[in-house]
């Protein structure tokens, strides 16, 4: 195999990279950036129109003597975090309850991000979704608010674990890159080549969650029937806009003639890379696949110019996280046995199936809550029972599969 050319940005970017998880059960990993508005992905917004069906009629209004004041809590100003606030307030409509505070720090500072929730707290807030600024001092926040008796559920990355919080609602990152880097392949199969040269775009080496989709993609290619395809270059620290547009801009001059599937792990990377094959007007033969659905990345889609782009479920995140403090707040307790990791789930949006994404990203959020309750809590005063462990996939795939 072929050296790797590593690529590192040397400048100071915001922490803008997403925690990872330090604890890999049967189910879940964590995720890493998420979308923000746009015509395809409008899914991610507003304009969701959700029936959520029998399990939330069930689990709607307010209980008698019960107080519903949640907040939202992510870790710094990122566009994965966007639609968070729209599937929380479309879960606080469905279930009767008062909207969430969604809000997160400026700064990606864990000092930032308590002094928020100290301030939450103090005003009567008694659940917190959370994604911290950091994962093990943010961990520690955890313990105090769950010692205080404020139930806490994570979305979109873990915190250090052990953790007290209740479950992490997040994307298997390696499982997703890995599908990516396998449809990059299969597609330059299909057209013909029996082999080719990959590149990675990614978030900093030192982030857990590159690591992990770092591992992926080594994986990929260590498969016999992907003989030929190998990785040759790697992009990385490429988070903060502006650094990263000027370096994308300068990899793609220098070796566009020469790669042949590029496959990218941040949405900054991703954005960029999109925003210059729409203003090239060509792919230049290049087999791309994104991650979330920024207005760019779409567009590139639907002009045929990026093959795809791996889905997260940002929106559910909000829902799920919304969903899930409303149970523990009316008595519910998590089962024993229940994996802390939950995957929310990935696909592949193509051209092909870029109608559906709206639709796609509804359903995600509202599939999981229909059956939440009854597989992950024991209700109130009813007899416990063990989680079952059957429900646990041996293998974590993509949702849909064109």
């Amino acid at each position: 195999m072929k050296k790797v050319v590593v690529l590192v940005l040397v400048l100071t970017v915001l922490f803008a990279t997403l925690a990872g998880c330090t604890q890999t059960p049967a189910t879940d990993v964590p995720t890493s950036s998420a979308p923000e508005a746009t015509p395809a992905g409008a899914g991610a917004q507003e304009g969701m129109d959700v029936d959520v069906g029998k399990q939330v009629e069930q689990q709607a209004g307010q209980q008698e003597g019960k107080e519903y004041n949640f907040a939202i809590i992510y870790g710094g100003v990122h566009p994965f975090f966007d639609p968070w606030r729209f599937g929380a307030q479309q879960a606080a409509m469905d279930l009767g309850i008062p909207t969430p505070n969604v809000t997160s720090p400026q700064d990606w500072d864990q000092t930032q991000q308590n002094a928020i929730i100290d301030g939450l707290v103090a005003g009567g807030v008694n659940g917190i979704g959370m994604f911290t600024s950091d994962a093990v001092a943010g961990n520690e926040k955890i313990s105090e608010l769950v010692d205080m008796g404020i139930p806490v559920v994570t979305m979109g990355g873990s915190p250090a674990t052990p953790s007290k919080a209740t479950f992490c609602y997040t994307t298997d990152v390696g499982a997703s890159v890995a599908y990516a880097t396998q449809a990059i392949i299969d597609k330059l199969k299909a057209d013909g080549k029996t082999e080719g040269k990959l590149m990675h775009l990614c978030s900093g080496l030192a982030d857990t969650n590159t690591q992990k989709r770092q591992a992926a993609i080594k994986e990929v290619l260590s498969k016999p029937e992907n003989a030929g395809f190998t990785l040759e270059w790697e992009l990385a620290d490429t988070d903060a806009t502006q650094p990263a547009e000027e370096a994308i801009s300068a990899m793609y001059s220098s070796y566009y003639k020469e790669v042949d599937g590029i496959v990218c792990t941040g949405y900054i990377n991703a954005q960029v890379l999109a925003k210059t094959m729409n203003e090239r007007g060509t792919n230049d033969g290049i087999v791309a696949i994104g991650i979330d659905d920024s207005t760019d990345v779409m567009t590139a889609i639907e002009n045929g110019y990026m093959y795809g782009t791996m889905t997260q479920s940002s929106w559910a995140m909000g829902y799920v996280g919304t969903y899930g403090l409303k149970l523990l707040i009316d008595g519910y307790t998590y089962k024993e046995g229940a994996p802390f990791l939950i995957n929310s789930g990935f696909w592949l949006c193509t051209k092909d199936n870029i109608a559906q994404y709206q639709e796609r990203q509804q359903k995600i959020a509202t599939d999981f809550v229909s059956t939440m309750a009854e597989k992950y809590f024991d209700a109130p005063g009813a007899t416990p029972v063990p989680f079952d462990t059957s429900l646990l996939p041996a293998v974590v795939g993509p949702v849909y599969e064109d």
